[in-house]
């Protein structure tokens, strides 16, 4: 296996968290990192601010603060970049939260904001309009949002969901955001908008699949479009939990995709009025349907496999800039957690790391889809997308405890940036190293 060195170089010192999503923490121009103050995982609910980190001179700016130290929310995190302009959309809880309502999978949205990123403090604004007095009309949501991502071409968003109505059903929903790059964030003098039950948002939201029968829940997703192509299709991939039988189910996690018709984008114009919800499949709690003319795809059928489904840490999928590759993790015939490529075409699945220990850290794909990194504790290996060559990254890991999350490629360079405690701190701290 080939080598390349690199040295850590530790870019945040504060004595708080400095944590970074696990995709699109990168702005569009490549000079700032975004990220939020959490210093471990499940922090969000206690978690008060958005930060940024610029590169070029480590100087670290407040980007929003809920101004609110309550240890029941709302609880702000997870921020990712629009991959075209200076606008972040991260998860915050609702405003009216306390011992009785705190923070928690029902009571979050979708917050965004664009800004001029050398400005501190912005102003948010929702992304999906949401209600639970009354049944939902299309577009609106009655639950909670979260692990945002923008598509390719920065129109749409995907999210993972749970409903106030069937809380423990997670699943996989859209929004169409095509008209908000007209719009502008308030002013950030004006006094802050209350986001609680109800409320408008900008993105027209719905969901890609509803939970039923066999099949227990939908997370982890990523668009799988053509970048070169405006004119391709949306689909989205997913990890789908579905029973291997009725009788006496065994559940599995198994690649899905939800393939859009040409007419999605047209349907905000379309789509209006209350929903009617499909009373078949034990699906009458949900209150929702999913738009007419979207098409679920089962990609993998692993159920006979030694290892049967998506194996490994927690991690999203990922996919090709040209729409034609997904890749995943799954465990081999001899139990080794290893990266698998999957055709969206046709579900062909080939193995292409050739690690001999499981991987332990999510995936994460180059922008330009020509790499992708995993992680074996703290040792590194980049993968060539095109030819299979892996490279292993020699560096001093004496000077940082565990990495935590996903080793990431930063924009139009050789580099690469992630989230780990420096020895002898308990503080979560971003670090960068260029590939030499």
């Amino acid at each position: 296996m080939a080598r390349i060195k690199a040295i850590p170089r530790q870019r945040t010192h504060g004595s708080y968290g400095h944590f970074l999503n696990h995709r699109q923490a990168q702005s569009h121009c490549g000079r700032f990192l975004y990220y939020d103050t959490r210093n471990s995982d499940p922090e969000i609910i206690k978690t008060t601010r958005i930060e940024s980190l610029d590169l070029i001179d480590d100087t670290v700016r407040v980007v929003y603060d809920t101004q609110s130290r309550s240890e029941y929310g709302p609880g702000v995190g997870a921020v990712v970049c629009h991959p075209l302009r200076s606008t972040i959309l991260f998860i915050h809880g609702l405003t009216n939260c306390d011992q009785d309502r705190p923070y928690g999978m029902t009571r979050r949205f979708g917050a965004w904001a664009s800004f001029d990123p050398m400005k501190p403090s912005v102003q948010i604004s929702a992304l999906e309009s949401r209600t639970i007095e009354s049944e939902p009309t299309w577009g609106v949501l009655s639950g909670g949002t979260h692990a945002h991502s923008f598509s390719p071409d920065g129109r749409c968003v995907s999210f993972t969901y749970n409903d106030t109505k069937v809380p423990d059903r997670r699943t996989v929903g859209f929004a169409l955001v095509d008209a908000w790059e007209s719009k502008t964030s308030p002013n950030p003098e004006v006094k802050r908008v209350c986001y609680e039950d109800n409320f408008e948002g900008t993105g027209w939201s719905a969901l890609a699949l509803i939970p039923q029968d066999g099949i227990e829940s939908a997370r982890e997703e990523c668009w799988v479009t053509n970048a070169y192509d405006a004119q391709a299709p949306l689909r989205l991939a997913m990890i789908v939990r579905l029973a291997t039988n009725r009788t006496d189910p065994q559940w599995i996690d198994e690649i899905y995709v939800a393939e859009f018709p040409p007419e999605a984008r047209q349907w905000p114009k379309m789509l209006q009025g209350p929903i009617e919800s499909n009373r078949e499949h034990n699906a009458e709690h949900w209150g929702f349907d999913v738009p007419t003319g979207i098409q679920l795809r089962r990609l993998t059928y692993s159920q006979s496999a030694a290892y049967p489904g998506v194996a490994g840490p927690r991690h999203w999928l990922q996919a090709s800039c040209c729409g034609r590759w997904i890749y995943t993790m799954m465990k081999d015939s001899r139990g080794t957690v290893r990266v698998v490529r999957l055709g969206v075409a046709d579900g062909q699945l080939d193995w292409i790391s050739e690690n001999q220990e499981s991987i332990t850290h999510p995936l994460a794909i180059d922008p330009q889809g020509r790499q992708l990194s995993y992680l074996v504790g703290n040792r590194l290996i980049i993968l060539d997308l095109a030819t299979g060559k892996q490279t292993e990254v020699q560096w001093d890991t004496q000077v940082f405890g565990q990495i935590v999350g996903a080793v990431q490629f930063l924009r139009n360079s050789q580099g690469i940036f992630w989230n780990a405690r420096p020895n002898g701190s308990p503080w979560l701290q971003i670090w960068t190293a260029s590939l030499q």
